[in-house]
């Protein structure tokens, strides 16, 4: 029997079945060349409290990416704004904020996420859901660093990040690269029983798996003007491994660094920040 199709999540052409999992069913469509979970598939949805970071991604906020900060700083500088209004959607515990903060006192900085953060001099720290706060002004930058991939709904999203932001204003949005080497080499060897990388990549929380194509695609059909689309590796100090023995630890870290090696080698990095512009 042919499996149901469904609708893809940024094009809305059909998608076809991929591969059900042991949280997940997954969906591809070869349209825009996007992969995403059928989000009647996952039994028990996450909710994101306070302890999602710390059992899920421990190393996330112990290792941040300060080369991504840099880079997400250059591009604000390069738009030539007089006094950037900077939004950090999602933005856990601050960290781009404070590194702005640091790196330059003409930037206004505002901050939203689902946990509420201590009050720091120099930034306003919002705590709620983008789609149910109302904001007493828009911004000409909009940032969402790691986000974009947890949301169902992206067509909602990026139009509630365009709304919010100024015309010609920038939003920089960083998400995986499933067209990377990394996602590949993990859904190549599930097919022969090796499970663990891709239950992991693919696993319930993060509903979106982007490819180069379909991130662009996205934007562009929201009348954002992709300015650039920059392919990144992961900092791998930042990854939570599987829960092992010392062994098996330095085993997997070993398979990564020759991973990533090969990624940077054949240009198949597995992080990209897409920089677009709000057209009016």
């Amino acid at each position: 029997m042919e499996k149901e199709k469904i609708k893809c999540t940024v094009c809305t052409h059909d998608a076809s079945f991929y591969n059900k999992l042991r949280e997940v069913t997954l969906y591809y469509c070869d349209h825009c060349k996007h992969r995403f979970t059928d989000i009647k598939s996952i039994k028990n949805k996450e909710t994101y409290t306070e302890n999602y970071f710390k059992e899920k991604h421990p190393k996330w906020f112990e290792n941040p990416n300060f080369k991504l900060f840099d880079y997400v700083f250059a591009c604000i500088k390069l738009a030539n704004l007089s006094h950037p209004s900077v939004l950090d959607v999602g933005c856990g515990n601050g960290d781009l904020l404070k590194y702005f903060h640091q790196k330059s006192d003409n930037m206004k900085l505002t901050g939203i996420d689902y946990q509420k953060n201590s009050a720091i001099e120099g930034i306003n720290f919002l705590c709620g859901d983008i789609f149910d706060t109302k904001f007493s002004e828009s911004y000409n930058v909009i940032i969402n660093l790691a986000v974009i991939e947890h949301v169902w709904d992206v067509q909602n999203y990026i139009r509630r990040l365009r709304e919010l932001c100024t015309d010609g204003g920038l939003i920089i949005t960083m998400t995986q690269n499933d067209s990377s080497l990394l996602y590949g080499v993990a859904r190549t060897i599930h097919n022969f029983g090796i499970k663990l990388p891709m239950e992991m990549l693919y696993d319930k929380h993060h509903l979106n798996h982007f490819s180069k194509n379909s991130l662009e695609y996205l934007h562009e059909k929201n009348s954002l003007s992709v300015i650039k689309n920059h392919i990144t590796q992961l900092n791998i100090q930042s990854l939570t491994l599987p829960k092992s023995n010392a062994l098996m630890t330095i085993i997997y870290k070993f398979i990564l660094v020759v991973l990533f090696i090969f990624e940077i080698f054949i240009g198949k990095k597995n992080m990209q920040t897409i920089t677009a512009r709000k057209i009016g």
